[in-house]
């Protein structure tokens, strides 16, 4: 992990959230292909995980709880997707009633934001760049 810590930038670590019409599996075979629900793991084998990569200092972990009503996801109608009861329900678009009175029906909750450690320093000074 030495390696990983000193040439990956953060990264982060995700549980697999589980989507009702994105990656549930269905009998339409087109969305049977997106099933990953054996993928999902507990959040007491998520905690072992972390626990076991803890010297890894790029993994920026994310628990289900911590991703499902942090991130604000627009959709190609510039609608917010409600994902606080396990699916993408979409609000009116953006285009039609505004950010502020779409907002109010994303889900989006800017305390676990805040909590998760979304708020973070989005760029760096000229000298301090890779490239």
């Amino acid at each position: 992990s030495s390696g990983i810590n000193a040439e990956w930038p953060l990264r982060p670590g995700f549980q697999c959230l589980l989507i009702e019409g994105e990656n549930c599996g269905d009998i339409d075979p087109v969305k049977k292909m997106r099933d990953a629900t054996d993928q999902v793991v507990t959040r007491e084998q998520f905690q072992h995980f972390l626990n076991t990569h803890r010297n890894v200092k790029c993994l920026v972990p994310e628990s289900n709880e911590a991703m499902r009503n942090s991130y604000l996801i627009l959709d190609e109608y510039m609608r917010f997707l409600n994902n606080t009861k396990g699916r993408k329900d979409p609000t009116k678009s953006i285009l039609d009633i505004g950010v502020e009175g779409a907002m109010e029906g994303s889900g989006y909750d800017h305390k676990e934001f805040i909590k998760r450690g979304g708020k973070y320093e989005w760029s760096k000074k000229s000298s301090e760049l890779e490239w």
